[in-house]
C-alpha cells in the first residue's frame, strides 16, 4: 500500500512540478476561476481534496496555455456547502468541491436518485456507472435543473454508523440513538427507518456536539472521520456501508458552456486526473485509516450478511417510495439497470 500511496504522490506532486516547466514564457492567466470547498490543505494523505484541487489547478493552467488560473478557496473560507452551492449556482463561485447528491437536491431533484440506502455493492460499480451513459445523463439533467454541473462524481468510500453508546450490530440496537446527520431529507429519513432520532448538525459543529453528547453518533467514511478526529468521541464503529460516500465536483453550466471547445477538452481531462489521484489515495489508505481509528480504542463491527439484509430491508422500501414520488419511477430504473450491467 505504501508504493500505492508513494506513486499516487508523486502523481500529485509532479502535476504541481509541472507548472515550472511548461508555463515558462507563457502569458499571464486571463481568467481566474474561483474553487471553493470546506476542506483542509498542505498534506495530500490527510486532506485528499488537495491532491484533487492540486492536480486540477495545474493542469487547466498548463493545458489552457496559462488562459485559466484556478484559484482554491478551502477551509469553508467562502462559508458552508450549502453556501457554496447557491453561490456556484448563481455564478459566483464557478467550481465548488465536496456538495452531495442532497445538496445538490435542493436544486435538481433528480440528484436524490443517487441517495438510495445500500445501492452500490462497491465503489468500482459506482464509479463505472457514473462514468458511464447514466452519469453523464444525471449531469446533464442536473445543469438543466439547477444551472449546475457535475463536473465529477467521486465515489470514494463507504458511510458506515459510529456511536458512543452501544454496539450497531443490527437496526434494533439504533433505536433511540440520536444520530448526527446532514440537512438532506433522505439521509434524515433512512435514520427514521432505522429507528434512530436524525439530528441535522453543522459539519463544523458535530465533533463538539458529539463530545457533549448532543448527539450520539455520526456516519461518515473511515477517512472522513479521521478529517475531524471523531475517533476520539466515538466508541463504536459498524461498516454497514449503507450509502457510498460520493462528493460531488460541481462548475457552473453558463461559465461551462461559455468554455471554448479545446478549453472545456482540458477542464473535463483535468477533472478525470484529479479524479483519479483523490480516489487513488483514498482507496488506498482506507485499511490504514481503519486500523487508526481501532488504535484510537473505537471497537469495529463488520455486519454478518443476514444482519446487513436486516438494514436493506429496513430502509429500501420507503426510501424507493419517497424517490419514486421525487424523482420517478423511470430514472430509479435506469440507475438499478446501469449498476446491473457493471456488476456484469
Amino acid at each position: 500500500m505504501k508504493s500505492i500511496i508513494r506513486k499516487l504522490s508523486v502523481v500529485c506532486a509532479a502535476a504541481t512540478m509541472s507548472l515550472g516547466t511548461m508555463m515558462i514564457g507563457a502569458a499571464d492567466a486571463q481568467t481566474v476561476v474561483r474553487f471553493g470547498h470546506v476542506d483542509g490543505e498542505g498534506d495530500l494523505l490527510a486532506n485528499p481534496y488537495w491532491a484533487y484541487t492540486e492536480v486540477f489547478s495545474s493542469i487547466v493552467k498548463s493545458h489552457t496555455g496559462g488562459r485559466y488560473e484556478i484559484q482554491v478557496f478551502p477551509n469553508g473560507q467562502l462559508g458552508d456547502l450549502e453556501s457554496l452551492l447557491e453561490q456556484n449556482a448563481r455564478g459566483s463561485l464557478q467550481i465548488v468541491g465536496g456538495l452531495n447528491a442532497g445538496h445538490v437536491a435542493a436544486y435538481a431533484p433528480a440528484a436524490q436518485v443517487l441517495e438510495m440506502p445500500y445501492t452500490f455493492s462497491t465503489t468500482e460499480v459506482a464509479r463505472e456507472v457514473l462514468e458511464g451513459p447514466f452519469g453523464k445523463k444525471l449531469s446533464d439533467t442536473v445543469a438543466e435543473q439547477s444551472g449546475v454541473r457535475i463536473l465529477n462524481y467521486l465515489p470514494s468510500a463507504f458511510r458506515n454508523f459510529s456511536n458512543s453508546v452501544r454496539p450497531i450490530r443490527t437496526p434494533e440496537d439504533m433505536v433511540g440513538l440520536k444520530i448526527r446527520t446532514q440537512q438532506v431529507p433522505i439521509h434524515i429519513k433512512m435514520v427514521e427507518a432505522l429507528g434512530a432520532s436524525p439530528t441535522p448538525i453543522a459539519w463544523a459543529e458535530l465533533y463538539s456536539a458529539l463530545q457533549t453528547g448532543v448527539v450520539d453518533g455520526q456516519e461518515n467514511a473511515p477517512y472522513t472521520m479521521l478529517l475531524a478526529n471523531l475517533q476520539e468521541v466515538q466508541k463504536y464503529y459498524t461498516l454497514d456501508h449503507h450509502l457510498i460516500n460520493m462528493p460531488l465536483i460541481t462548475i457552473n453550466e453558463e461559465f461551462y458552456q461559455g468554455l471554448s471547445d479545446e478549453d472545456r477538452a482540458a477542464f473535463d481531462y483535468a477533472g478525470r486526473q484529479a479524479t483519479f489521484a483523490m480516489l487513488g489515495i483514498i482507496a488506498a489508505k482506507e485499511s490504514q485509516d481503519l486500523k487508526v481509528i481501532e488504535k484510537a480504542g473505537v471497537e469495529i463491527y463488520q455486519p454478518t450478511a443476514e444482519e446487513f439484509q436486516a438494514f436493506v430491508e429496513k430502509t429500501q422500501q420507503p426510501i424507493a417510495e419517497i424517490l419514486t414520488e421525487q424523482v420517478g419511477a423511470e430514472l430509479i430504473s435506469e440507475l438499478q439497470q446501469a449498476i446491473a450491467d457493471a456488476q456484469d
